[in-house]
């Protein structure tokens, strides 16, 4: 959970952006509706990852013209586009974020932009886990002398 947090936390320090599609590279966008905010990344491996984030507030920012838009968010679904299962994966814990822009829609863009890095972040560390998973937890070197007794 808390490398989860990290993540959301550096993701939060990459410029803002509206979908954000890379060659080869994943999807992402955004759906504003009332107080449901849907944050999506297609990747191209045929998965999608959504968050439904809840607005539990919308409010001006700092300046007259910045939108401040709190969420929460207590799960995550993953579906597989060619099989079309999906996963409901819940959190221990909400999270909790601000996003912020001129206008609501900006605000969603930027929310896109986060959740885009931070499933992309997820997935690597993912990755990792499992390529130290099938790394030897130990190496042992056997000398000449043994082999030959």
């Amino acid at each position: 959970m808390y490398l989860f947090i990290n993540v959301l936390i550096l993701a939060l320090l990459v410029p803002t952006g509206g979908t954000y599609i890379a060659e080869d590279g994943p999807t992402c966008r955004a759906e504003l509706n009332g107080h449901n905010l849907l944050t999506i990344v297609e990747l191209p491996t045929g998965v999608a990852v959504e968050g439904p984030w809840r607005v539990t507030q919308g409010s001006d920012g700092l300046s007259a013209k910045a939108i401040v838009l709190v969420a929460t968010l207590d799960h995550v679904i993953e579906t597989d586009e060619i099989t079309g299962s999906r996963s409901v994966i819940p959190f221990p814990q909400p999270v909790r974020l601000a996003f912020e822009g001129d206008t609501r829609e900006e605000a969603a863009h930027r929310a896109a932009r986060v959740w885009c890095v931070t499933v992309m972040r997820a997935q690597e560390n993912q990755e990792l886990d499992h390529l130290q998973e099938a790394t030897p937890r130990r190496i042992t070197a056997v000398p000449h002398a043994l082999d030959a007794a």
